[in-house]
């Protein structure tokens, strides 16, 4: 009797043997997962952080753009005092190295073609001498944050004065 348990026992160890397999198997690909899904959840908070972090740094550079204009104003005035305007300038390009290190970069725009993206037209010209939609005056400064206008350059654009409307 006892030799036809010990048989069967070992019998059905394959069996059981299959079954653990699986199972363990199963909690394997599950850890997988698991793994994946908390390597993507690191990955999204990573993101959302960066993000939150752009916006703080957007909402500072935001309130200090007034404040490089009015020195811009000031060191285009002062022409007549030269070591206050060496002082403002100085100030002014400190200013700008922080912001930049922040990923600030002003709008290029003089000379080049009107982007709608990053320029608002306040002005047109007729002007022959330049191809149309070109930039020949900056009103005020735009910047972008990173790959993000947070402020179009407001500028004068070129217009033909022989411009044909096409008519289709």
């Amino acid at each position: 009797m006892e030799e036809a348990k010990e048989v069967e026992e070992v019998e059905t160890l394959p069996n059981k043997l299959d079954e653990k397999t699986k199972l363990a198997d199963e909690y394997l690909s599950q850890l997988k997962y698991l793994q994946a899904d908390f390597e993507n959840y690191k990955k999204m908070v990573a993101r959302e952080r960066e993000m939150y972090e752009m916006c703080a740094t957007e909402t500072l550079i935001m309130n200090l753009l007034p404040i490089i204009d009015t020195l811009e104003c000031a060191i285009a005035s002062a022409s007549n005092n030269t070591s206050f305007e060496e002082g403002i300038a100085l100030l002014y390009k400190d200013l700008i190295a922080v912001l930049a290190k922040e990923g600030l970069k002003p709008i290029a725009a003089v000379g080049e073609k009107f982007d709608p993206y990053k320029h608002e037209v306040i002005m047109t010209v007729i002007d022959d001498d330049h191809p149309e939609d070109t930039i020949l005056e900056e009103f005020e400064k735009g910047y972008m944050l990173g790959s993000k206008v947070i402020r179009t350059s407001k500028v004068k654009i070129s217009k033909l004065k022989n411009h044909e409307i096409s008519r289709d």
